[in-house]
C-alpha cells in the first residue's frame, strides 16, 4: 500500500494547522496540541509517521482531525 505524497501530506498538515488553530489561538497551547495530534495520528494507524499513512487511510485521517478534541 503507497504512502501519502507530498500533495497529500501537504493536505493533512494542513488540515492539522487549521484544526488546532480552532481549538485555541495560545501559542503556547498550539505547541502542547501539535505534539498531541501527531502522536494520536501516529497511534491510531499504527505508523513511525504521519506521513507513512496509507494514501488509502487519508480521508479517514482527515475525517480524524477534523473531530478530534485534543
Amino acid at each position: 500500500m503507497p504512502n501519502l505524497q507530498e500533495g497529500e501530506c501537504r493536505r493533512l498538515r494542513s488540515a492539522i494547522g487549521a484544526r488546532i488553530n480552532q481549538l485555541t489561538a495560545n501559542k503556547q497551547a498550539q505547541s502542547q496540541l501539535f505534539r498531541a495530534i501527531y502522536s494520536a495520528i501516529k497511534e491510531r494507524y499504527n505508523v513511525e509517521s504521519y506521513s507513512k499513512l496509507p494514501s488509502s487511510k487519508l480521508q479517514d485521517a482527515l475525517r480524524f482531525v477534523a473531530q478530534w478534541r485534543g
